[in-house]
């Protein structure tokens, strides 16, 4: 049987163990702050700020509701 495919990529909460910068805002992510990183494949991994990622998530809900409620109006 196949296996179902992820929506959703790889993306996993990181607490920075040196100074990152945000990929959105360029800010910078002090040591020990937690961030969210997104690998893209298994080299290319992008940071984002806690604030960016929090808008990032609403973002991406917002659009799983926008897909679940088209496809259950058909």
């Amino acid at each position: 049987m196949p296996k179902m495919k992820q929506m959703v990529k790889r993306t996993e909460v990181e607490v920075a163990q040196r100074q990152r910068t945000c990929r959105f805002s360029k800010a910078k992510i002090p040591r020990g702050e937690p961030c969210i990183v997104l690998y893209e494949s298994p080299r290319d991994r992008f940071c984002y700020s806690h604030a960016t990622a929090l808008e990032m998530i609403k973002l991406a809900r917002a659009r799983l509701d926008e897909l679940e409620n088209e496809l259950s109006a058909h």
